[in-house]
């Protein structure tokens, strides 16, 4: 298929609406995903056949080369109901990212004969990397690939050996074929258990050298980092890396408050009586509605404001931008803590894993898990700046 020259051009209102349609469906499927590990593949063809798979894929191959907070906002509109769903849409879109950042023979290998091919990843250097003639090999087994069993290809991170004795280990980032990797049934999990995370296992694969990408930094907005125009392309790939995993967290939660809101609802719908509800309950309730409305805004401020340095190029200074990774990084935790004071309050119905509410708690703990929702290392970073910059003259 020959590249493609038009934006395709949905409006932000028809992929907001399609991803409302498709998250109405969710529910009804909550219990196969979480029995199969698994986002049913129903699911994965109405996001493929509505667009929404290509909201971070460049112009040129049929992507939307959308503005970040878009994706953010279909993913948050999926975790209200589905945070596997949620997560694996944000995984599954933000590999279109990462490999717009490759060379153009590399993009053109997945996109050239099908603009809609899929790619999950594995970033983690768990397998064993050597060079070979023209490229590398890779061997071993690489964990948590979300949506790999919906994926054509993988974005597999290892180290490289120095190619002389003075030189030194380099992180770079493969591009493998389904062909060349095995699926390995690994996640057994207690949350987000629909994402079908499984490991890849390779067994000196090839990979061409003009299918691997050294990353850079990641941290500032506006370096030309890639082939396509698009301000979305001059964003930091930490940051969008991080969103697929971090923003739906808002989402998530508000999808835990209404669930405890409908339990409240069935316990004054009861027997007449006293109130069942404690008004510390009530409290709770509040507390994480309108926290989590802050987070939100807070985000989304950090998103407009390195997208506007990504469209403008205007300098941006590191102690803001490790400032907005706090943000992002903090999103998922922070939500988990609001839905966790909440759990006190649903009574003895929580220990049932199939109970609304504790399946949104028991997926945001797991998100919480993920290294791209630990500020400490942002937050560590933030600190120094500021006190380099507050040091006396």
């Amino acid at each position: 298929m020959a590249e493609s020259t038009s934006h395709p051009g949905l409006a932000t209102a028809a992929l907001r609406e399609a991803a409302q349609r498709i998250a109405a469906q969710l529910p009804a499927r909550a219990a196969q995903a979480d029995r199969e590990r698994l986002i049913p593949d129903e699911t994965i063809a109405a996001l493929r056949e509505a667009g929404l798979l290509r909201l971070l894929q460049p112009a040129r191959w049929g992507g939307h080369a959308a503005h970040l907070q878009q994706m953010i906002d279909i993913a948050n509109i999926l975790a209200e109901q589905c945070l596997s769903t949620a997560w694996v849409f944000g995984v599954l879109s933000v590999q279109s990212f990462m490999l717009a950042l490759f060379d153009e023979r590399a993009q053109r290998d997945v996109w050239g004969e099908d603009d809609s091919a899929l790619l999950s990843s594995s970033f983690m250097p768990a397998g064993k990397v050597t060079r070979a003639d023209g490229g590398f090999r890779l061997s071993g087994q690489w964990p948590y690939s979300s949506g790999s069993a919906h994926a054509q290809w993988a974005l597999i991170g290892g180290i490289v050996p120095p190619a002389s004795a003075e030189g030194k280990p380099e992180m770079r980032v493969f591009l493998v074929p389904r062909s060349d990797y095995q699926i390995v049934d690994t996640w057994h999990t207690f949350g987000l258990r629909g994402t079908g995370s499984n490991d890849l296992k390779l067994a000196e694969a090839f990979v061409p050298e003009y299918r691997s990408w050294s990353p850079g930094q990641g941290l500032l907005p506006g370096s030309k980092q890639s082939i396509h125009e698009e301000a979305l392309f001059r964003m930091p790939w930490l940051f969008i890396f991080g969103s697929s995993v971090a923003g739906l967290g808002i989402g998530g939660a508000r999808g835990a408050i209404a669930a405890f809101m409908e339990t409240a609802r069935a316990k004054l719908a009861g027997p007449p009586g006293p109130s069942k509800l404690d008004p510390a309950a009530l409290q709770a309730a509040a507390k994480a509605r309108s926290e989590v409305d802050e987070l939100d805004a807070s985000l989304r401020r950090s998103v407009a404001r390195l997208m506007d340095c990504a469209a403008s190029g205007a300098a941006m200074a590191p102690a803001e931008a490790w400032q907005h990774r706090v943000v992002l990084n903090s999103v998922v935790r922070r939500c988990t803590a609001l839905v966790d004071g909440l759990m006190p309050h649903i009574g003895a119905k929580s220990v049932f894993s199939a109970h609304r509410f504790t399946r949104y708690w028991l997926d945001l703990c797991a998100a919480r898990a993920h290294p791209g929702n630990d500020p400490a290392t942002a937050a560590a970073e933030l600190g120094k700046l500021l006190l380099e910059s507050s040091a006396p003259g």
